[in-house]
């Protein structure tokens, strides 16, 4: 049994073409790339949500 949970979410178009261009540029440096979908979820895995909500409060709050 796993730890992971499957989830499918909607990401704007601008967003996975960045996924999708870094793919690129990893698979033309080293001649094969994970897929932007494992891109995506390392990127999630090295995020702090803690920071990143702490941040976003800020953020927002300054603007007020």
């Amino acid at each position: 049994m796993t730890n992971n949970i499957q989830a499918e979410i909607s990401i704007p178009r601008k967003t996975a073409e960045l996924y999708i261009q870094a793919n690129r540029d990893i698979e033309k440096r080293l001649g094969k790339a994970p897929g932007a979908e494992v891109l995506m979820s390392l990127v999630l895995e090295k995020e702090n949500p803690m920071e990143f909500a702490e941040d976003y409060c800020e953020i927002l709050l300054q603007k007020a």
